[in-house]
């Protein structure tokens, strides 16, 4: 499997108290095989109901639950009837975590990286077929 490129690195800003992640950055590189996620819980916190554009977290390790929301239109036909009975099988398993190293005054752009080598039976199955990712970085003050 080939990786996602990693997004260059940003300075911290030291006078801000918080960094922000998203799922909602723009558009997600789809020609670098990376789509949107949905954050579900922020440190085991659940996130809310109605989108946000933006989750504030203080700076340090932040742990995210995400689930892809991949559209259907990119990927194989075999596959999307697969991946919809996996979700509805595994439920909360379908989901996946992701350590993100929050520095403050930086919001981190989360995605999922569609692994396309993984869309077979057996990795759709154990939800293999994608791994979540962060795919920009780019300074955001806070206070």
């Amino acid at each position: 499997a080939t990786a996602a490129p990693a997004p260059a690195a940003v300075p911290a800003d030291p006078a801000s108290a918080c960094g922000y992640v998203t799922n909602r950055q723009g558009e997600t590189p789809a020609s670098q095989d990376i789509f949107p996620v949905d954050i579900t819980q922020i440190d085991g916190r659940s996130t809310p109901l109605q989108p946000e554009n933006r989750f504030r977290v203080k700076p340090g390790t932040r742990l995210l639950t995400v689930t892809d929301a991949i559209p259907p239109h990119d990927l194989p036909a075999a596959a999307i009837a697969q991946i919809e009975k996996m979700k509805r099988l595994k439920e909360q398993r379908a989901y996946k975590k992701l350590e993100v190293e929050v520095k403050p005054g930086v919001i981190y752009a989360v995605g999922a990286h569609l692994l396309r080598d993984k869309l077979d039976v057996e990795s759709i199955r154990n939800n293999a077929y994608w791994e979540p990712v962060v795919w920009d970085q780019r300074a955001q003050p806070c206070k």
